[in-house]
């Protein structure tokens, strides 16, 4: 197999870890290290792979294509990533694909990437993450760390318009949106083709229109939240069903008067066998809480505005406006929390009785 100068840099250099690292972000589509990663198929031309993709892009490419001289990264692979029961290699390393559903029965040996194939699977990620936010209970197959969800960044803002990061160049051709995407275009227009702003939900093209999927998940803005959840879990490696979560079965301050859902992206309050302990999924950080701190955070992260937690501060420990609203600013500055978003009355009904 001829190598090209720009695949011959990563001799010496742990190929397999560089592939399986792009291919994580191809699937999920959240982008850490790249700005696009390209998987080509068997058969589709590298040509204009070449010329479109950056040096802040990598390119997967199948063992079997033509030589590759572009400026990204490139790694060769072996297998699929498109149907159920496919596998992927770089090497020895390698990744299955399982729906949704079958994922929860079936036994788990290996790196995993779990995707929606109709909407029975969909439903059925709707219903699991719906239990979790009334129980506690989170489906097995999302806290096993051996499983990546594909898509998931779409699924935390669906609706919001961005150019592909996640692109497939097909053996006939066609391009389209990572695992599971809408057809976008033709290799020959690639360059103009991804450069296009679409929704995020075109990830899912092939499941259901993208305007479902994008109101399904509008009365449900705390999915985010619901995803970063299930890292909480792995990161902690508690056990589920167990672990006092806020939002999650569990709130400390139960007062009937939170207006908003914590931001995606806050740290999660919880209540261990050793305390209250904030930990925050971005950061890895975790802090040991006073039972005050805590109940502090928890009206904050649940509170619209400051004048809400201060007030609901004051009723729930006893204490002055002024001193509640010096631990609502201090907190605020020192655990790096937020006040909540304003949820629609229609979208708590929505995910309090389902779908």
């Amino acid at each position: 197999m001829h190598i090209s100068t720009t695949e011959a840099t990563w001799e010496g250099h742990d190929r397999e870890l560089v592939g399986a690292r792009a291919l994580r972000e191809w699937i999920t589509g959240q982008h850490e290290q790249y700005s696009r990663v390209f998987l080509v198929e068997n058969g589709a031309g590298t040509e204009t792979v070449a010329e479109v993709a950056g040096g802040d892009d990598a390119v997967l490419l199948h063992a079997q294509s033509g030589p590759y001289d572009g400026p990204a990264e490139a790694v060769r692979y072996t297998g699929a990533l498109s149907d159920i029961g496919d596998e992927l290699f770089f090497g020895e390393r390698g990744v299955e694909v399982q729906d949704y559903v079958a994922a929860a029965f079936v036994q788990i040996i290996g790196p995993t990437t779990v995707g929606f194939f109709d909407e029975i699977s969909w439903q059925s990620f709707l219903d699991d993450a719906e239990l979790a936010r009334r129980t506690g209970v989170f489906p097995s197959s999302l806290i096993d760390p051996r499983v990546l969800l594909a898509n998931r960044r779409a699924l935390a803002a669906p609706g919001e318009l961005t150019t592909p990061s996640a692109i497939r160049v097909g053996s006939d051709g066609r391009v389209s949106v990572g695992m599971q995407g809408e057809i976008i275009g033709d290799v020959d227009d690639l360059n103009s083709v991804i450069e296009s702003y679409l929704p995020r939900a075109v990830a899912w093209g092939g499941m259901a229109p993208s305007q479902a999927l994008i109101e399904d998940l509008t009365v449900r803005e705390w999915i985010g939240r619901y995803l970063n959840a299930t890292d909480l879990i792995k990161m902690l490696r508690v056990e589920n069903g167990v672990a006092k979560i806020s939002g999650f079965g569990w709130s400390l301050v139960d007062d009937g008067r939170a207006d908003a859902d914590p931001l995606s992206s806050d740290p999660f309050l919880l209540e261990t066998s050793g305390g209250f302990v904030l930990a925050d999924t971005t950061t890895l950080r975790r802090q040991l809480l006073s039972p005050v701190t805590a109940k502090v955070v928890a009206a904050t992260q649940t509170s619209s505005t400051s004048e809400i937690a201060v007030d609901r501060l004051v009723r729930e420990c006893g204490l002055s406006e002024a001193d509640a609203n010096t631990l609502c600013r201090d907190a605020a500055a020192a655990l790096n929390i937020h006040f909540g978003t304003r949820a629609h009355a229609s979208r708590r009904a929505a995910s309090s009785s389902g779908r």
